[in-house]
């Protein structure tokens, strides 16, 4: 039996709209910056790579907001 793993501070991006995960996904530079989708609205973003979706997201036009704990 695996036991269970508690990940700290790990990134994950949530979006309003899935078309703008699945945009994020077919661009080559930031489907990098995505581990793995949790669901159609929220994906875990891979350390250290949070500037490079904030920058795509940026220049798509949105205005995303960063909340830290």
């Amino acid at each position: 039996m695996t036991q269970p793993v508690l990940h700290e501070n790990l990134p994950i991006i949530e979006v309003a709209d899935s078309l703008i995960l699945d945009s994020l996904y077919t661009n080559p530079t930031t489907a990098q910056c995505l581990l793995t989708r949790l669901s159609s609205t929220v994906a875990v973003v891979a350390p250290g790579k949070v500037d490079v979706l904030l920058a795509r997201l940026l220049k798509l036009g949105h205005t995303p907001k960063v909340l830290e704990a």
